[in-house]
């Protein structure tokens, strides 16, 4: 059997998520970030816990994330049969791969799992998912990138406790995942005019908005731009957006293709097999291609659908980002033509993930940026020379009293940002090497300068905190009282904890604590 290699940041996520599961916790959310490894992480999680002679339930919600799940367990030798649509029963194997769809019609017949574990579990507030959970009272993992739904829901019905992974400035510092290269192209179209239902534009607005001659012209020639002969992908707002697309680039001499859910699995097969090897250039889609789609030789996103939400802006901008070994040099091109990036910022944005509703609710507003007034570039509003054009920004600087803040004023070409804080990103990697008090007083000082709340700090440091003393620590850090600390350390200790299961934890060995 193979030998999974983890990397240090992929250990960590493993030895925190075992932690919770020690410490009492039934439902653990795990969050890192598109590109992190999630299968491998969750593959290496699987075959520990088979290995201990328990079963392992692996859901997920379509067809081509079940294909790619098991290539990516038959390569880390991990034995395993299918749930699916078309596929023979096979219940011997401890390891279980499902399709939510089928699953939930195979409630009765499936063996009880030891682990369920929930990919994009994003989606776990749907009914067929709570059904599944619902039938067995089992130890529950999900792992997502992004655990908001729209209108800033949680998932905090299902999950008391989170893990987060590393953030994506660290992974790209590492190589874990490719730089990018962010524009926007100007553009005519009022986004104000498009209306809201529950959270998101109305297909209908978006659709009349976006499927117009002039609007996909627009689209291939920004392709031919700043991407011309590159891999790309398209994500439009609905099927006939995405077939004209397609056929708007085919005129323009660009190999293109449509795909979209009903399209047949042959179709799809062949057109996205065709897309891997280089035989057409430019795939369009209408959300079909997001979660967990792992195209390494795409080297360009476009975006041509608005959208409410950061789930699927995170999911469709950083599809490209996924580093190619044929490519070492390899950089993201993201294009961006319905300002999504006003709405959400970079797809390196350091985003305050919580299971809070109340919390998830206050830090909306994502780091300012601006636009090179040369290349369209998206760039961070503190940068003062345009990385892709070598273009100089012209400022003003404001030190404040209180400590190094620094505001920066762009005198030119505002349209991005108002006058606001630099943007300080702290390096996870640097951060290791720091005691608790170091770490969160570093937090406290990013926080400060971004006009954050102090519970924002105890957010980012509260996976460090074991102990009694640490939480006192962060008590003292953040002019909190000592009872403060006692109380988050019995929540610690107490939340989602039913006595009768604590007495029997240890022996539950859902996946062995030395092998990592």
């Amino acid at each position: 059997m193979p030998e999974i290699q983890l990397r240090p940041y992929q250990k960590k996520f493993i030895d925190d998520i075992r932690e919770r599961f020690k410490s009492g916790y039934r439902a653990v959310c795990g969050v890192s970030p598109c590109g992190s490894g999630k299968t491998i992480m969750t593959g290496w999680m699987a075959r520990e816990t088979a290995q201990n002679g328990k079963r392992v339930l692996f859901m997920v919600h379509r067809k081509e994330l079940i294909d790619q799940t098991s290539k990516t367990f038959t390569d880390l030798g991990i034995p395993h049969s299918i749930i699916a649509s078309g596929v023979k029963e096979n219940y011997e194997p401890l390891v279980q791969i499902a399709s939510v769809q089928t699953l939930i019609k195979r409630l009765d017949s499936v063996p009880r799992p030891d682990l369920l574990i929930c990919d994009e579990c994003h989606h776990i507030l749907a009914k067929s998912y709570k059904e599944i959970i619902g039938k067995w009272q089992t130890f529950l993992l999900g792992v997502t990138a992004t655990p908001l739904r729209l209108g800033g829901i949680t998932l905090n019905d299902v999950f008391k406790t989170m893990v987060n992974g590393p953030s994506v400035g660290s992974l790209i510092k590492q190589k874990n995942l490719t730089n990018f290269v962010y524009f926007a192209p100007k553009s005519n179209i009022d986004y104000s005019k498009l209306r809201s239902k529950f959270g998101e534009y109305l297909m209908r607005d978006m659709s009349k908005m976006m499927d117009r001659q002039a609007v996909i012209g627009d689209t291939v020639e920004s392709y031919k731009k700043y991407a011309n002969g590159k891999q790309a992908i398209v994500y439009c707002v609905n099927v006939k957006h995405s077939y004209h697309t397609a056929e708007l680039f085919n005129i323009n001499g660009i190999k293109a293709a449509h795909v979209d859910g009903d399209t047949s699995k042959t179709r799809r097969k062949n057109v996205i097999d065709s897309f891997r090897r280089g035989d057409i250039t430019v795939l369009c889609n209408a959300e079909l291609f997001g979660e967990g789609f792992d195209v390494p030789n795409c080297e360009c996103i476009i975006l041509t659908r608005p959208t409410q939400s950061l789930t699927l802006f995170i999911q469709q901008a950083m599809r490209g980002m996924r580093p190619d070994e044929t490519k070492l040099d390899k950089v993201a091109i993201i294009i961006d033509h319905v300002d999504n990036v006003k709405r959400f910022g970079l797809p390196d944005e350091d985003h305050i993930w919580t299971l809070d509703p109340n919390e998830a609710k206050n830090f909306k507003s994502p780091a300012p940026t601006k636009k090179c007034p040369s290349c369209n570039a998206i760039v961070y509003l503190g940068t003062r020379i345009c990385p892709h054009c070598d273009y100089e920004f012209e400022f003003e600087y404001i030190k404040e009293e209180r400590g190094s803040i620094v505001k920066y004023i762009d005198t030119q070409n505002n349209d991005y940002s108002q006058a606001r804080i630099e943007n300080q990103i702290i390096n996870a990697p640097e951060m290791e090497n720091l005691t608790l008090e170091q770490k969160t007083q570093r937090y406290l000082n990013e926080a400060r300068s971004k006009g954050y709340k102090t519970i924002w700090v105890f957010y980012k440091v509260v996976d460090f905190a074991h102990t009694l003393d640490d939480f006192k620590i962060i008590a003292k850090c953040l002019n909190y009282q000592p009872g403060w600390a006692w109380h988050q350390w019995q929540n610690k200790l107490n939340a989602n904890k039913p006595a009768e299961q604590n007495k029997n934890i240890s022996t539950l060995n859902i996946f062995s604590q030395d092998a990592v």
